[in-house]
């Protein structure tokens, strides 16, 4: 969009040219999240119209759009409005669109659409795209979310594991014994199962599957 056109004028230029580009497209307000502008395919997924969209409640929480989604990426999204340059960010979505009734993944770009008089941003502008047609890729966005759920839960416990602890519980989740990780650690197995015993009741974990999937979500393998 070129400087010094308004908000009006982006607006029906996009509106006219929406149509030729594919995925969804999406004007939001910078304050409030409020969707001012959906593109006709967009629409069509839905099976709505943009007036039964802004019906909603909650902007970030609602029918048609899985905004928890964004949640994790809210501080990204903040620099991207706060800064002088028109930056692009990308991030995986889920959209409910008909007739599936189902959470589809989509590939969103998003970046500021317009700057107000003052020199704010005022619109957000999101280019959507479903990826799942590609084969596997929405079963591997499902992991990655999984995970940082799973972190994020978790974070605090892990934090409370010493540097030796989480030495132990990275032998562990790979498949070393207690025997073979008092060889490498130069410390007894009674030492060893300590350790492990420690790790257990700090993670509240039952078996080598919870060392493995703390390792895993933690960056220790």
């Amino acid at each position: 969009m070129s400087s010094g056109e308004t908000y009006q004028q982006k607006l029906k230029k996009l509106q006219g040219s929406s149509s030729y580009i594919p995925g969804i497209i999406i004007i939001r307000k910078v304050d409030n999240f409020d969707p001012v502008f959906i593109s006709e395919n967009g629409l069509q997924l839905f099976h709505s119209s943009l007036e039964e969209i802004q019906k909603e409640e909650n902007n970030f929480k609602n029918s048609f759009f899985h905004n928890e989604d964004i949640f994790d990426y809210q501080q990204k999204l903040k620099e991207i409005i706060n800064s002088t340059s028109n930056q692009e960010f990308t991030f995986f979505q889920q959209l409910k669109v008909m007739p599936e009734k189902e959470w589809i993944w989509h590939i969103c770009s998003v970046k500021i659409f317009h700057y107000d008089a003052l020199g704010n941003a005022s619109h957000l502008i999101t280019v959507a795209n479903s990826v799942n047609h590609l084969k596997h890729l929405p079963n591997k966005i499902n992991r990655l979310v999984a995970e940082n759920i799973f972190f994020k839960q978790n974070f605090e416990k892990f934090s409370g594991l010493g540097k030796r602890e989480k030495e132990v519980l990275r032998l562990v989740a790979i498949g070393k014994s207690s025997a073979e990780i008092s060889e490498e650690l130069f410390i007894s197995i009674d030492t060893v199962n300590t350790h492990r015993k420690n790790i257990k009741e700090k993670l509240n974990i039952t078996s080598s599957y919870g060392f493995a999937q703390f390792a895993q979500a933690f960056d220790l393998l």
